[in-house]
């Protein structure tokens, strides 16, 4: 039987689900971070948060959390789960949620039981595809010339305007200059060099067993040139070195650009994430 179990913080959310979601923790990263910090301190959060695991005859199968004013988000859930989970929300919170957050048709199909229960409308905010690509089969010979360099605190001003107009061309607001500075500072961006700065790769989340690459952006004046497949096959021959065996690439699923770079890479599809409004 299908159960909503409710969490009083936290801290004991996390002593339920961390190991669950540790198995897939690049895919459960964002409810793996939210937790965490709210457990270290989540006084600025307003009340109620909202802590839940999703079971099945005791067994795990999903996550819902909420740390206001932020949105809901979830793990991937089965259909069944939709209905309940929706009525407790809407007995939780009597006013908005904002919308949901999280992989799709999950999402999708919350935000349809949400607005029937509740009025209003919903729409996509915006939109990101989970893709997985494997371990250097063989050394990547070829392709464009250069380097791959960690960035430095050189880049700085390079990594503020290089990421603000990643952000426009992705249409993503948060993958701008000043988180391109946050993952300089982290040791988590790159740069291909040839003579220049050609392309930029930066990771999102980089753990023991895990890394996914959420920035890959190259000028227009230098695209087409196979800076982005041949940075990220150097980046990849890293991740061997390192020992990373878990390797994943956040695209926009509307990008042409970033669709040809995943077929070069032989990425595999994982999920379509979605970020969702309610009013």
């Amino acid at each position: 039987m299908l159960t909503l179990n409710r969490h009083p913080d936290a801290r004991a959310f996390l002593q339920r689900a961390e190991q669950w979601l540790m198995t897939r923790e690049i895919e459960h990263a964002v409810v793996l971070q939210s937790a965490r910090q709210a457990s270290a301190d989540d006084a600025h959060y307003e009340r109620p948060m909202y802590w839940t695991t999703i079971e099945d005859d005791g067994e795990l199968i999903g996550c819902a959390y909420r740390t206001p004013p932020y949105k809901v988000g979830v793990t991937v859930l089965p259909q069944t789960a939709i209905a309940p989970l929706v009525a407790d929300l809407a007995a939780t919170y009597a006013g908005a949620i904002g919308g949901f957050s999280g992989p799709d048709p999950t999402v999708t199909e919350l935000a349809r039981a949400w607005v029937s229960r509740r009025g209003g409308s919903w729409s996509v905010n915006t939109s990101g595809r989970l893709l997985s690509f494997a371990s250097s089969a063989k050394p990547h010979d070829g392709g464009a010339s250069g380097m791959l360099r960690l960035a430095g605190s050189g880049d700085v001003a390079l990594a503020q305007s290089w990421g603000a107009a990643a952000s426009i061309d992705s249409g993503i607001a948060a993958l701008d200059g000043r988180m391109c500075v946050q993952l300089l500072g982290a040791k988590m961006l790159y740069f291909w060099v040839d003579d220049q700065p050609r392309c930029m790769i930066g990771l999102l989340r980089e753990t023991r067993d895990s890394a996914a690459v959420g920035i890959v952006y190259t000028p227009a004046t230098f695209r087409g040139e196979g800076y982005a497949t041949t940075a990220m096959m150097a980046l990849n021959k890293l991740l061997d070195e390192r020992g990373v065996v878990n390797r994943y690439l956040w695209v926009d699923p509307k990008s042409d650009g970033a669709q040809a770079l995943a077929r070069k890479l032989g990425c595999g599809y994982v999920y379509d994430s979605l970020d969702i409004d309610c009013v």
